[in-house]
């Protein structure tokens, strides 16, 4: 791999480069989020290089779609193939016309990267894509069941005509998903009525009627917080024996994160997860984890769920980000087969695949998985040696491998420590009210992590002055 640039702020921040980029990208409705325009060229590993040279260790790998750090030498070499430019260029309808490598790609997921007990894969552009998909394919399993069970047709285009009818003027079912207080799911509308976690992601858009329960949100140390940490488990988990029942054999299914992301990054024990599968198993519910961020060796495992010892697989896992593309698993059950029920015209980017697997390959010849747990476990640690120096600055660090973050008194407090270490050249980013959170790439070395918090112990040392 290239040399990485020395780390540093030359300019104010946005400097006059990147400012004027910014500007002349206005026609884009997204330009009012843009942080920064990057160097594609001369940003290397964990080197984010913004075109005033100004030259960052990125701890955010943008909200954790990056995995193997800039520039990687596995992901070039795969996207100046042949195949890649193939794949490119011709683009199909995967479902109805695909290429040998789109059947390489799946059966290599299949034999070693799918979490265990999935035995299919449905391959979209992006995670709130994938989750909206897992969503329909348990509410197609649960209305087919239903009728089943009514003594009516499993399949719909047996229905009487007045009953099509009404599916086609939306008056087909009142079945829910039920999902937890502080979750995000995605953006699309079907994704956005599981989301909860901040009312600017919702506001004025129509959504459908599924209830929410409290998240046991886990206080840290953990060791310290035990008590309350259990009445907090016990009230969420009876808050869902509440909601099953008040909704009795209309649950489709239950989706939750294996931590929160975007609300916090907020924990729940393995139990917690174990209790949640065993009360969804008895109503008849689908299990969806959505793993769109915490999936693809960012926790130190394959999958997190990986570390909660569940006594059976979930029903289905969704996938983004680090993946490339988006989409779920699924176990036998909500396999949906009928023509046309789960169609879409693309459904499987043959360019995507191609880096999702030099991707995976890299995750294994580079052993991250074990770097990823080491080098974790060393992160918190010594975020835990910030939090006992400035005790009132800096509070519950928390994490799984490298899915870190820690608290700060306020959001104004918050967004002046990662101004302040941008300043630094650490690019850090913000979760739920008051959370910094850290999402480095795999490839982080422990003289990044030095370096990091060299830069956090220096701003927090400025803020407490």
């Amino acid at each position: 791999m290239s040399t990485r640039p020395s780390r540093g702020v030359r300019t104010p921040l946005p400097g006059p480069r990147v400012q004027a980029e910014i500007a002349r990208g206005g026609f884009d409705m997204q330009a009012i989020y843009r942080a920064s325009i990057f160097d594609e060229e001369k940003s290397q590993g964990t080197s984010l290089v913004d075109l005033d040279g100004n030259v960052f260790l990125d701890l955010f790998a943008s909200f954790a779609l990056g995995s193997l750090g800039y520039n990687h030498p596995a992901l070039v070499e795969a996207a100046r193939t042949d195949a890649f430019v193939r794949a490119s260029v011709n683009p199909t309808s995967t479902p109805f016309l695909t290429s040998k490598g789109w059947i390489d790609f799946v059966q290599e997921l299949q034999t070693r990267w799918a979490p265990r007990g999935m035995t299919k894969v449905f391959c979209v552009d992006g995670g709130g894509e994938g989750v909206d998909a897992a969503l329909k394919a348990a509410f197609i399993r649960h209305g087919e069941n239903r009728r089943e069970q009514d003594g009516r047709p499993r399949d719909p285009l047996q229905l009487p005509e007045d009953e099509k009818d009404d599916i086609l003027h939306n008056l087909g079912t009142d079945a829910i998903a039920l999902s937890f207080d502080g979750a995000f799911h995605g953006r699309t509308l079907g994704s956005l009525s599981a989301t909860h976690s901040k009312v600017i992601h919702k506001a004025d858009l129509p959504a459908f009627s599924w209830p929410s329960v409290p998240f046991p949100a886990l206080r840290w140390p953990l060791d310290r917080y035990a008590e309350d940490n259990a009445r907090a488990e016990t009230a969420c988990v009876n808050a869902l024996v509440d909601a099953f029942e008040q909704y009795a054999g209309r649950v489709a299914a239950v989706i939750v994160e294996p931590i929160q992301a975007e609300g916090g990054d907020r924990h729940a024990t393995p139990s917690f997860f174990r209790k949640v599968q065993e009360i969804a198993t008895q109503a008849g519910a689908a299990l969806i984890l959505d793993e769109v961020q915490t999936g693809t060796a960012i926790s130190g495992t394959m999958w997190c769920h990986e570390q909660f010892d569940l006594p059976r697989p979930p029903d289905m896992v969704t996938m983004g980000k680090k993946m490339q593309l988006g989409g779920f698993f699924a176990t036998d059950a909500y396999d949906i087969q009928q023509f046309g029920r789960m169609y879409q015209t693309k459904n499987g980017d043959r360019a995507k695949a191609i880096l999702a697997l030099a991707t995976l390959h890299a995750i294994e010849d580079e052993h991250l998985l074990d770097h990823v747990r080491t080098e974790g476990a060393y992160f918190l640690g010594r975020l835990g040696e910030l939090a006992d120096t400035f005790p009132k600055l800096v509070t519950e660090p928390r994490g799984r491998g490298f899915l870190l973050a820690f608290d700060l008194p306020t959001a104004a407090a918050r967004d002046e420590l990662l101004k302040k270490a941008l300043g630094r050249a650490v690019f850090l980013s913000y979760t739920g009210t008051r959370s910094v959170r850290i999402r480095p790439h795999l490839v982080t070395s422990r003289a990044d992590i030095d370096e990091a918090m060299e830069v956090l112990f220096a701003v927090a040392r400025e803020m407490a002055d």
